[in-house]
């Protein structure tokens, strides 16, 4: 298991500003061939670090809609249903869950009534507070550094070190603490596909 270099970090960086961006491009500011850079991309995949490529929209300039910002706050037995219905609410950038069983999302709401919109779409049992503000304006920015990533094993959930172990599982890579961890989940691995 080899830890995020600065190479890695920069792919990341230039994929995060243009994730459009041509591997010959990214290969030429990172010193690498686009095959090499291709590469080290489909790891980041693989280990769950790049989940997905995306656009980022200026929603301002979209149509009938008005972004806002939602703040419901639900009962504890409420708040993965809650969180669930606004996650799959037309129009949701993002949406946080948090400990204390609040659900806060940024959203691009139709512009019509927005109350309605959410109380036809999401289920409120179980919402005991909710608040609807309009947003003036925003920005989303992501930046990335080596200190922002530690692998998790999945055995043992300790933070994988760069003397860790690597393997390849049914066509995925999975990262381990130790080899111990790794032949545990080889072991649970042949276990269940035998049952299978």
């Amino acid at each position: 298991m080899r830890q995020l270099d600065e190479t890695d970090l920069e792919i990341l960086r230039l994929l995060l500003s243009d994730s459009r961006r041509p591997y010959r491009e990214i290969a030429e500011k990172v010193g690498l061939s686009p095959p090499a850079v291709s590469d080290r991309i489909d790891r980041l995949q693989e280990q769950g670090i790049v989940r997905r490529f995306t656009v980022d929209i200026d929603r301002r300039k979209l149509r009938d809609r008005l972004p806002v910002m939602l703040t419901l706050e639900a009962e504890p037995a409420a708040v993965d249903r809650v969180y669930e219905s606004v996650a799959a609410l037309d129009g949701v950038e993002h949406v946080f869950k948090h400990f204390d069983g609040t659900v806060v999302a940024h959203a691009n709401a139709p512009d019509r009534d927005v109350n309605g919109w959410l109380r036809d779409a999401i289920d409120v049992d179980g919402v005991t507070d909710r608040d609807v503000a309009l947003v003036a304006d925003y920005e989303w920015t992501v930046d990335v550094s080596a200190a922002d990533f530690a692998l998790e094993c999945p055995v043992c959930g300790n933070e994988v070190s760069s003397s860790g172990e690597t393997a390849r599982i049914d066509g995925e890579i999975k990262v381990f603490c130790c080899p111990t961890c790794k032949g545990e989940y080889e072991k649970q691995y042949e276990q269940h596909s035998e049952k299978a």
